[in-house]
């Protein structure tokens, strides 16, 4: 089956005119509000409180005009900023998350421009079944649990469900091969930046770096002593503005390999030397954060494209090898693989026994599991540092299941196009963009980030990979189909 484009046609806008005059006195009314949402901002609560909230209101204003402007802001602050809160409450006492603001408005956004326009049509891709099925198997697992969710919980759920939604958002703004361009070029570009960031800060001295990421407190990030150590130890783990060193792991697991791959495929969107140089900055900071288990997903997602299509990359992965084994902080990483897998440190003996009463709860409610509230009993918990049994007990088996059919039909679909497509540099993005979604599938197996109601960004950054793996293929198939249609 080829991931191919269906629209659904309906009468065209007959009065564009008029759209244009309710524009602009809505964007002068928006213009108003964010000139007066600033300066109350600057005056009550921080002088860059009212910077905030005038980019707030001018990168909604550019959604409204663009919705791919939406989509740039939303993986500028995913990896740049991603648990940043509004600094003044805009419903009561509600701040919400720049995050929700990008995902929220890009979504409404396009939904407005398809219903004022219904002639442009939904774009539409056999895997949106998977997904609308997973996402429905979510809010029965929800609903099943809901006793036991609080408000709190509640609020996070949908956030997370938003964040899975946001794939549609994907494949229907980017529908033209010059809209991929862009958003791939976005990613690795903030990928860069989040990784120089999370660099300098690591080489910075430690007090430097500390009131750096104090200067995000007003925007919800914690106070105090924030740096993060290996436990035990006084050897540095890299943070960037991701705050967790494993998150940042995660989010450059996802990401790195879409550089490696405009790095070794066609390409024209940067130079060679600028490839080598951001993939190397990304490979640097996800070692100096030292998560096992991204490490390891780079590593799953580096075979696979040199399997895929990058023979030279097996010789550049043993390389690596050596190369990381003799460096100075090769050490501490060999160590703590071997500790994790050996569980000899105190973090994966933890995890160890996550696993253990995981498979216990489980075993108990194997169907549909709990839903994403407390354990039903107080011998139970909800915890497990992997996406798989962390979903097993919030979804159950069938929630499980109904996942890795998402995923593989991701991958059934995009390899079997990828022997067609004569597109190299669409293959160059889909070789990456598949990848990165297997990476953060092995990743995931000692990691929760990418299916935990606590980090939305990260689970939205999942379903954008898998939405710029199938716009890939879905525009490298249709120009096949037309190059087979012409000869």
């Amino acid at each position: 089956m080829s991931l191919g484009v269906r629209s659904l046609r309906g009468p065209a806008w007959s009065r564009p005119a008029s759209g244009r005059r309710l524009l602009e006195p809505l964007l002068i009314a928006l213009a108003v509000v964010a000139a007066l949402g600033g300066g109350v901002a600057t005056a009550a609560v921080h002088p860059a409180a009212g910077v905030a909230a005038l980019i707030g209101m001018m990168a909604a204003i550019g959604v409204l005009v663009n919705t791919r402007l939406g989509l740039m802001a939303f993986i500028l602050v995913a990896t740049l900023l991603p648990f940043a809160v509004f600094p003044v409450p805009l419903l009561g006492s509600l701040k919400p998350t720049f995050l929700d603001a990008a995902l929220t408005g890009l979504l409404l956004a396009w939904l407005f421009r398809f219903l004022g326009k219904p002639a442009t049509g939904l774009v539409r891709t056999p895997l949106d079944p998977f997904i609308l099925v997973f996402i429905g198997l979510a809010m029965v697992s929800f609903t099943i649990g809901v006793e036991s969710v609080s408000a709190e919980a509640s609020r996070f759920f949908l956030k997370t469900i938003n964040s899975m939604i946001f794939f549609f958002s994907v494949t229907n703004v980017l529908r033209e091969r010059k809209h991929l361009d862009s958003a791939v070029r976005m990613v690795v570009l903030a990928a860069f930046l989040a990784s120089v960031v999370a660099l300098v800060l690591y080489v910075l001295p430690a007090g430097m770096s500390n009131r750096f990421l104090n200067f995000f407190v007003p925007f919800g990030y914690p106070s105090g002593i924030v740096l993060r150590y290996i436990a035990g130890t006084d050897t540095l783990r890299a943070i960037g503005t991701s705050i967790d060193p494993n998150i940042l792991g995660g989010t450059l697991v996802l990401l790195t390999p879409l550089a490696l791959s405009l790095l070794l495929g066609q390409t024209a969107m940067f130079r060679r030397w600028q490839l080598a140089v951001m993939a190397g900055a990304m490979i640097l900071a996800m070692i100096l954060s030292f998560s096992r288990g991204s490490l390891l997903g780079l590593v799953a997602a580096g075979l696979f494209m040199a399997g895929a299509r990058y023979r030279k990359l097996f010789v550049l992965l043993a390389v690596f090898g050596l190369v990381l084994y003799f460096l100075p902080m090769g050490d501490v990483v060999v160590d703590r693989l071997q500790a994790g897998v050996q569980f000899g440190d105190q973090a994966s003996a933890m995890r160890l026994g996550e696993y253990k009463d995981a498979l216990r709860l489980i075993s108990m409610y194997p169907w549909f599991g709990v839903g994403f509230g407390q354990a039903p009993s107080i011998d139970l918990y909800v915890a497990a540092a992997s996406i798989y049994l962390l979903m097993a007990e919030e979804m159950g088996l069938v929630g499980v299941a109904a996942f890795l059919a998402t995923i593989a039909a991701v991958f059934v679909n995009g390899l079997r196009a990828m022997v067609r497509m004569q597109d190299f540099s669409l293959r160059t993005i889909q070789t990456g963009a598949l990848a990165g979604v297997l990476g953060a599938m092995v990743a995931g197996l000692f990691d929760h980030h990418f299916f935990n109601l606590n980090f939305p960004h990260t689970v939205a950054l999942f379903w954008l990979m898998v939405g710029l793996a199938v716009v890939s293929t879905r525009l490298g198939t249709q120009a096949a189909d037309e190059d087979h249609g012409e000869a």
